[in-house]
């Protein structure tokens, strides 16, 4: 059964909607059971039972909406935010209700212990057990309905990042190793050292929102998009010191030099930064703010004029009547997002290892740092930054040596890489994309202050250089999560256009 012997907080009513399969592993090598199972919720309709109500067969013939128990899409939910491990949930029953086949899946990440005391999340932890519970599904195509070419994975924030990488990584072969440690269904190794799967990892298309992606990238992400902010409200917790005042500018610049690295283009044309506040790509962000207001203006959610009435700063109403966003800190500012700051600097690899630190790393240990561009950057610049009050030479030397010159430095980075899906699309670092998945959908707030607008577009940039098809919008002041509402679409929608 579950873990806790219950079905996921499986809501009364649901039995008159569906059926729900408990006790499904993602794999054999168990060390947290609550976080290496999933539940399957599947419309009553497509199951055959008998007097008693237990399940006896499927029912091909069977329709729910436009699908039947062949055809249905199947939606493959994390539930990995905060890079946190996932257990099953609740099944969401406007799904079902539209005749689709619902599951929520376990992963061990970084919070994940044994009994021994070992980490056992360690990347690419929580993407090996999504990946075995994709294998798993299609190992019992047979008794489990729904389509096993149109599996849907969906995340938020970390979750959103987990199913990234779920459509970037599809079939690679890198992540045997994993799987076969892991326990992964139809994994094996061969005499000769190689590894041969009997199932498929791809998935059909990934949905994410707000992810926190390419990771090792996202605190000078993060600095780009906040570092003109210092004087305008932009502090985390109300204070800056001057040492971090001065590596934000340099995170902030060693952004546009990442950034014009990844030869980012749009309708073929580059996107690049030719300053901190202009360029191609500076334009192309502002634009997909103005999007989102627009959006949000034709569905009636907001009226600009009467919501931001001292907005000429950063707000220009075009001829036609739609808005234009002329400049980011001003919007910032303007938005009251600037009082909202949630990262320190660095925010992601923190320098006190308070952040996602303990996701990398041996199992053995607790928290390591892992962004090489910090840690460039604060080697680089070590004299300077030394003289400014908030320098911690201690912590700052920990910092170069972990992730950038020690004697697991390049593990490390191979674990980030391992993780980064946009690196992954533009086949970065030695690693490259063999079946991605077809559709991608991103949203994000204009109201998140956990991540860069940047985070998010790069990868679907990325999915559409590979001749993938992107579905990228911001949503106008939703905050760091998934309430999208309907002004940019609905996610359920999107699923029945890709699969009609």
């Amino acid at each position: 059964g579950a873990p806790d012997g219950k079905p996921g907080g499986m809501p009364p009513a649901f039995e008159k909607l569906g059926k729900v399969y408990q006790g499904v592993y993602m794999n054999a090598n168990v060390t947290n059971l609550a976080n290496q199972t999933m539940l399957i919720y599947v419309p009553a309709a497509y199951l055959k039972t008998d007097a008693s109500g237990e399940v006896v067969g499927v029912d091909h013939d069977a329709r729910v909406g436009r699908y039947t128990a062949d055809t249905a899409p199947i939606v493959y939910l994390n539930e990995c935010g905060g890079w946190r491990s996932s257990s099953p949930r609740a099944v969401d029953t406007s799904f079902i209700e539209k005749g689709m086949v619902y599951v929520t899946a376990g992963a061990r990440s970084r919070d994940a212990v044994d009994e021994n005391g070992l980490h056992t999340g360690k990347m690419p932890m929580p993407v090996v057990d999504l990946k075995s519970g994709v294998m798993a599904l299609r190992a019992n195509a047979a008794v489990i309905p729904g389509d096993k070419e149109r599996i849907v994975s969906v995340g938020t924030s970390g979750g959103g990042q987990m199913s990234s990488i779920l459509g970037a990584s599809g079939d690679m072969r890198e992540y045997l190793p994993y799987l076969y440690e892991a326990g992964a269904v139809g994994v094996t190794k061969e005499a000769d050292g190689s590894y041969r799967s009997a199932w498929p990892d791809h998935i059909y298309a990934a949905q994410m929102y707000c992810p926190i992606a390419d990771i090792e990238n996202a605190d000078l992400a993060y600095a780009w998009w906040w570092f003109d902010l210092a004087d305008k409200g932009g502090v985390y917790k109300g204070k800056l010191t001057a040492f971090e005042r001065r590596l934000q500018e340099l995170e902030a610049d060693a952004f546009v030099a990442y950034l014009n690295g990844l030869s980012l283009t749009k309708n073929g044309a580059p996107l690049t930064l030719d300053g901190l506040r202009s360029g191609s790509y500076y334009d192309a962000v502002l634009q997909n703010v103005s999007d989102a207001l627009n959006a949000m203006v034709r569905s009636g959610g907001v009226e600009p004029e009467t919501a931001y009435p001292d907005a000429s700063a950063w707000l220009a109403k075009n001829a036609d009547g739609s808005y234009r966003v002329t400049d980011m800190a001003g919007f910032m500012v303007g938005t009251g997002l600037s009082a909202k700051r949630n990262k320190a600097i660095p925010g992601f690899d923190a320098m006190d290892k308070s952040a996602e630190n303990d996701a990398f790393g041996a199992p053995e240990e607790d928290k390591v740092h892992f962004s090489k561009g910090v840690a460039r950057i604060l080697s680089a610049h070590y004299d300077e930054l030394s003289r400014l009050d908030g320098f911690d030479a201690a912590l700052v030397d920990r910092y170069i040596e972990e992730a950038f010159s020690g004697e697991g430095a390049d593990s490390i980075e191979r674990q980030a890489n391992f993780v980064n899906a946009t690196e992954i699309l533009l086949g970065a670092n030695g690693l490259a994309p063999v079946h991605p998945a077809k559709y991608w959908r991103h949203r994000s707030g204009t109201a998140d202050q956990h991540t860069s607008f940047s985070v998010g577009y790069n990868l679907c940039l990325a999915a559409a250089a590979r001749g993938l098809d992107a579905d990228y919008h911001l949503v106008w002041d939703m905050e760091h999560g998934s309430r999208e509402g309907t002004s940019t679409g609905t996610f359920i929608d999107w699923i029945q256009s890709i699969c009609p």
